[in-house]
C-alpha cells in the first residue's frame, strides 16, 4: 500500500525528474552540512575555492542548486535542461577543486574525491542523453526541378 505514492511519483516525473529529485535533495542536505559544520577534509580538499568565497557561501550555493533541481524535476523532458545543468555544476566544480587541491599539494589525498564527484555529473548526463526527447521532424516535400 505504501508503494503506490512512490509509483505515482516515478510515473509522473520519469527518470530525468527522479534524477533531479535525488540531486535536489542531496545538494540541499550537503549544502546545509558544509554551511554549518564542514569537515576538515572538505575544507582542505577544496582550499582553492575557499580563496574565492567562505564555506558558508558555497553551502548556500549548493542549496540554491538543489532548489533549482527540485523546481525542474516535474518539467517535461527538454524543458528541464536548466535543472539538468544545475544538477551537474556543483559536483563538477567540487571535482575540479579537489583535483586542483591535489595538484597544488594543499591536500595530498584530494585526488580520491575527484572521481566520485565527477561520476555523479556523468550519471546525470548519461540519463539526460538516454532519455532525451525525440526531435520532431517536419516532413519536407522534395520537388524535382
Amino acid at each position: 500500500m505504501q508503494a503506490a505514492p512512490a509509483r505515482r511519483l516515478c510515473s509522473r516525473v520519469g527518470w530525468r525528474g527522479l534524477v533531479l529529485l535525488v540531486s535536489g535533495v542531496s545538494w540541499i542536505s550537503y549544502g546545509a552540512y558544509i554551511a554549518v559544520q564542514p569537515s576538515y577534509g572538505v575544507t582542505r580538499g577544496i582550499s582553492v575555492l575557499l580563496q574565492m568565497m567562505p564555506m558558508t557561501a558555497w553551502g548556500v550555493g549548493w542549496i540554491g542548486c538543489g532548489l533549482v533541481c527540485l523546481l525542474f524535476a516535474a518539467m517535461p523532458a527538454g524543458r528541464d535542461l536548466p535543472g539538468i545543468a544545475t544538477s551537474m555544476v556543483p559536483p563538477l566544480l567540487w571535482a575540479t577543486a579537489y583535483a586542483m587541491g591535489g595538484a597544488t599539494g594543499a591536500s595530498p589525498t584530494a585526488w580520491g574525491a575527484v572521481a566520485p564527484w565527477a561520476s555523479h555529473a556523468a550519471l546525470v548526463l548519461i540519463t539526460a542523453v538516454v532519455t532525451r526527447p525525440r526531435a520532431v521532424l517536419v516532413p519536407v516535400a522534395v520537388t524535382g526541378g
